[in-house]
This record gives structure tokens, sequence and C-alpha cells, in this order.
């Protein structure tokens, strides 16, 4: 017997979160042929902390990923099920700190090193998935008709298929091609617009990460609290998250130092370079003992330029669709960006290998991934811009001014519980909701689709 004819051929360009995800998804439909194309001769992330709340725990459940992650979350019970999660405000900038709220989610949390939440994820990659290493792609030809898209990568080699899946990270060449095609067919006004979402912006700070061993750390702190809970250190113009990783014996610290006046421009410098402690000690040299006791226990630091997007309106144009960062890169201060492209990949892949999706109705099938997830994800890209801001007193109403206390001397408890609470309605989506329903609509307006159409 020959070899059945797939019904669609499916480049993903990008072995990330949001590449890796979806390549497993779609390579365990048999209709599909999957290419995973990536740019590094490995899979590598960089970085190191990341978050999954219940509404992402749900999708890797739903996705049967659930169980080789859990292995390596730090947040776990001894029954093996997700802690909730502890999340402690504390007001730094000063001699003596002050602990002013304490968020704890209604249901559970798990906290990963970057590097062996892929593993886990790359693990379940099915072996019917085409993977190369070295495949760059700088850009894309995608035909009027419906001929297959080509694809042109670094090296100087092509690769051909019926629809592309651009999860090539925030400086993504499929994204720059989408848009500058967009940008020769448009008005002068509409051509501005798009002209800025192209590439990157820099958000105006820069972070400072480092791991902390939890031995080093128990020998100068034995009882500090991050080894029980997440810790968010607050002050004018910068903050730090810090929370345990890798089963709990590293501690993740990411300190922040912004100069809001200069979002939006240029950064003068490279984007990763490491550091020296000094540098990154006398960015937090007034504030409490406790943060400082923790910055001295990173004996190798990095800073990173931390840039995003502007909202784009629209992540797909044609047969080529954008997941990830390529379509909606983010500051970090909600938690929420790998999130997001596991909710990208999620939405996108339950499109793709449902049977109704066909050469014939691909096009109307993406449509439908950016009606539901445009709004969604770009609420997230907002929110997280926003929280950064309140996390620093650069936010209206909570000004370091207006969180003084009135009687002169001190800080306004009632102002400061505010603002906790301010931040846990912002966030608690993330725990308190899930993508079943925007799979079911996804997936009912694609049936709609096609009933309309007779197919």
């Amino acid at each position: 017997m020959g070899s059945i004819e797939p019904r669609l051929k499916v480049a993903v360009c990008g072995g990330g979160v949001a590449g890796l995800t979806c390549a497993v998804a779609l390579s365990r439909c048999p209709g599909l042929e999957v290419h995973l194309f990536e740019a590094a001769h490995n899979f590598n992330e960089i970085g190191a902390g990341i978050g999954a709340f219940p509404r992402v725990w749900k999708i890797m459940q739903a996705l049967g990923l659930d169980k080789d992650l859990a292995e390596l979350a730090s947040s776990r019970s001894e029954s093996g099920e997700p802690e909730q999660l502890s999340f402690t405000f504390r007001k730094s900038d000063q001699p003596e700190g002050l602990t002013f709220y304490e968020l704890v989610t209604s249901d559970g949390f798990y906290s990963f090193h970057r590097a062996e939440f892929q593993q886990a994820i790359l693990k379940n990659l099915p072996s019917s998935c085409h993977t190369y290493f070295n495949k760059r792609i700088t850009t894309y030809t995608e035909p009027s008709s419906s001929s297959p898209i080509v694809l042109k990568f670094q090296d100087g080699t092509t690769s051909t298929c019926d629809v592309l899946l651009g999860a090539d990270g925030i400086k993504s060449a499929v994204r720059r091609t989408m848009l500058e095609n967009e940008i020769a067919n448009t008005s002068q006004e509409e051509a501005r617009n798009l002209l800025q979402r192209v590439s990157p912006i820099w958000s105006g700070t820069v972070a400072y990460r480092g791991l902390i061993p939890r031995p080093v750390l128990e020998a100068k702190l034995p009882q500090h609290q991050v080894f029980s809970r997440a810790m968010n250190y607050m002050g004018q113009d910068r903050h730090l998250i810090v929370f345990p990783i890798s089963r709990g014996q590293i501690i993740n610290v990411v300190s922040f130092h912004s100069k809001p006046h200069l979002e939006g421009t240029a950064f003068d410098g490279p984007s990763v370079v490491n550091v020296t402690k000094a540098e990154m000690l006398a960015e937090f040299s007034d504030w409490e003992p406790e943060v400082q006791a923790l910055l001295d226990c990173i004996e190798y630091p990095s800073r990173w330029a931390i840039h995003a997007l502007m909202p784009l309106e629209s992540y797909i144009s044609g047969r080529v669709a954008l997941l990830g960062d390529a379509a909606h890169a983010m500051t970090p201060h909600q938690g929420s960006g790998a999130g997001q492209a596991i909710e990208d990949a999620y939405i996108l892949s339950a499109l793709l290998v449902n049977p109704l999706c066909t050469r014939s109705t691909l096009r109307r099938a993406l449509e439908i991934y950016d009606t539901v997830r445009v709004p969604i994800a770009n609420r997230v890209l907002e929110g997280s811009r926003s929280n950064g801001m309140m996390y620093e007193f650069n936010s209206p109403g909570y000004f370091q001014d207006e969180v003084r206390s009135k009687e002169g001397a001190g800080w306004d408890m009632e102002k400061l519980k505010e603002m906790g609470e301010e931040f846990e309605r912002r966030w608690m989506w993330a725990w308190t909701t899930t993508a079943e329903g925007d799979k079911q609509r996804a997936l009912e307006m694609l049936s709609d689709s096609c009933s309309c159409s007779g197919q």
C-alpha cells in the first residue's frame, strides 16, 4: 500500500516553548506532516525561571505533558499536587523593609527551570516530526494561489509548506516579512503604524539575573522567606522577583531597574551582558539588608535589556501565523509570557488537527485563531507593562508620594493594601479561568464556517 498523502504540510519555525509545544500537539495527528526548524544547533532555552499557573497547567494536562513536568516542579506537595502560590509583596527601598500584602492563589502553581521545562516538552515530541537544526529563517514568499509557501534560510537552503507558523522569537523574521509585505500594500498612515511594530522596543528597564544554590543562601540567611514563597521586593524605579526553581534547590533572582522616560528609545549596548556583582549591588545600595544579602549571594550576574512588542492588530496573514514572542513578546511582570505562548500553541494546534481544516479552509482556520487569541494575549501584554509600572511606584494613584502616611513619616498601610488587592485583581485570571472555553469557541467557529460553505 502507498503512503497516505498528508492533509497539510506544516512548518514550525522556532523550537522554544511556543514552537515545541505546537509541534508536539500537531505531530500526534496522522493527517499532518510537521517540520520543525530551529535556528540553533540544538534545543537550548535561555533564561532561568518559568511558572505555570492553573490556566496553563490545565493545558499541559490536556496535552499529556503534565506528568513529565510535575517531576521537575519546585512547588508541589508530597502528594505531587501543585501547591498554592504564596506571593509576598514587600516595600524594600529603605533601611527596614515593610511587608504589606500576601497574595495566595486559590489553586496550585508550578515553577521550573526554563531549560528543564523545555526538555520535558521535547521528551514528548513524536518521532514523526521532522526536526532540523541550524535553520534560521530569514524570509518567506507566499503565492497568491494555493501553491506552497517558500521558506528561505540563512544557510541558503529553502523549504516549502502549506502553512507557516512563526515561533521564531522576539526578533522574528516571520513577523518582519509579514509586516513588510503589509506595509508595501497599505496607506502611508497605516504603514507608519505597522513599521513601529516590526521590531521590539526597549521598555526602559534592565534586569539583573542570577541563580543562587539553596545551600549558599541557607548559609547566609537560613530562615529566608523565599524558601517557602515567592517574593516581590518593591521600591522606586526598582523591584526584585525571587522564587525557587529546580525542585527548590536553586533560587531564581531577577532585579529590575527602570527609567520610564526612556521607554521606546534605543538601548545603548548589547541586550545581554555579564556584569560584576559590584554593579548590581550598587543599584540597591540603600535597600533593606535582606535584599542586599540576597544579591550578595549571586556570583555571576548578567544584565538584560528588557524589550517588548507594541501590540499587533493581527497575528496572521494568509497562510502564515505568529505565536509566542513572535506575536506578543511582553515584559515579565505578570509571569505569563510562556503561558500565553502555550495558549497560542493549544488553540492553533486544535484548529489545525481538526479534520475540517483542509487546504481550502486553512485561511479561515487561521482567521479564527486570530479572532480568539489576539484580544487575550494583547490584554496580558498590556497588563504586564502596567504591573511593572505599579511594582515600581510609577502608576497613577500609586506613586511613591501617594502611598506615604498623611500623618508625616512612614507609609499608608491602607493604601499599600489597596495596591496589593489591585495586583491580585489584575492577576487572578491566571488561576480562576481556563482556556477550554476559548478552544471550544474556536472549534465551533470552524464548524460553523464549514457548514455555511458546504464543506
